[in-house]
């Protein structure tokens, strides 16, 4: 099947099953509750909503009409919806039953509560759309320039000691091989990147996740996910320092996480958490701090509403070889891989 095929397939059946979903929550939702489940999976609609009649019917199509269905952050929008509305306690289980169903006839899997369809890559440039000038990954700050050409601006990375990039196909599947590729490298000549890839990891727990994973699952050899570490999905030019003099809202954002991963058309994070995440020292004490583990939070609901798949673990879970084996299960079923 071409691509073109695959995603004239999807949209028809997107189609179908956003107008069998729009009667379920006339028959299931009032108002507030359609407002709820689409709200927390992303969707938005204007201040002054001119686009709703007023009914659960019009509501419902005012969230669709307002979305940008031709991007992929829109469709995965829209599976967290079902997903948000299978886990909602008040809803009959009969009714969730029937959602079900009706996912299923419309060629989506379910498990585990989440939506599985690997095909749902809409666009051929995906990764170019989502990062238009790469994704920097390394320790230090991304420099960058932006120059005129044929008209219009271009956004460059500028080559750093320390920051790697990753640029072109990197959806559906991102393994070793596929970074070996982009570095044009070969198991023979890719011990230098392996190295830097380990270096680039910032504490010790860090660098011990990484080596555990690439080791018991076979990361070089095996077609698993690649994990690439300190990858910055976005930052200001300023200092948080200097954001914060101003409030700015961007002050907070998290800039470099740990660890990015992309596979089945999705894309992960991975986070590896010391104790300054939840708790703070006092004299040579830690005491647990609320302020500190909502911070987290918020961190994650970010990443999620921005379609990025979290995967936390701990400092103290990784300084046991058995809770580490663990970990990488359930990671491999959270990815799955």
């Amino acid at each position: 099947m071409t691509l073109n095929q695959a995603t004239e397939t999807l949209t028809a059946q997107l189609n179908l099953i956003k107008v069998e979903f729009r009667e379920f929550c006339v028959d299931n939702f009032v108002l507030r509750q359609i407002d709820d489940i689409f709200v927390n999976a992303g969707f938005t609609l204007p201040k002054e909503n001119f686009l709703s009649d007023g009914t659960r019917r019009g509501l419902v199509e005012a969230y669709y009409n307002h979305a940008n269905w031709e991007i992929q952050e829109t469709v995965q929008n829209f599976l967290k919806v079902i997903e948000y509305t299978l886990q909602l306690f008040k809803l009959e289980e009969d009714s969730k039953n029937y959602l079900r169903n009706l996912c299923i006839k419309n060629g989506f899997k379910i498990k585990d509560g989440k939506i599985i369809r690997e095909d749902l890559i809409v666009r051929e440039n995906l990764f170019d759309e989502q990062f238009p000038a790469g994704l920097p990954f390394g320790v230090p700050k991304p420099d960058f320039s932006i120059t005129a050409k044929n008209g219009s601006q271009q956004l460059n990375f500028e080559l750093q000691s320390g920051l790697g990039l990753l640029k072109g196909e990197v959806y559906p599947n991102f393994s070793w091989n596929s970074l070996q590729s982009l570095y044009h490298l070969t198991n023979s000549t890719d011990e230098t990147l392996r190295t830097s890839l380990v270096e680039m990891n910032q504490t010790k727990y860090e660098k011990q996740f990484f080596r555990q994973y690439a080791n018991i699952l076979n990361m070089k050899y095996n077609n698993i996910p690649v994990l690439i570490p300190q990858a910055w999905i976005q930052w200001h030019s300023k200092s948080r320092k200097n954001l914060r003099s101003i409030s700015s809202s961007h002050s907070h954002d998290i800039y470099r996480v740990d660890f990015v991963a992309f596979w089945n058309n999705k894309r992960f994070v991975i986070l590896v958490d010391d104790i300054s995440h939840y708790a703070i020292k006092k004299h040579s004490n830690w005491y647990a701090d609320e302020e500190s583990y909502a911070k987290r939070l918020k961190e994650d609901r970010k990443l999620r509403k921005e379609n990025w798949h979290v995967f936390r673990v701990s400092n103290w879970e990784l300084k046991d070889d058995e809770k580490i084996k663990n970990i990488l299960k359930d990671l491999r079923e959270f990815v799955d891989f």
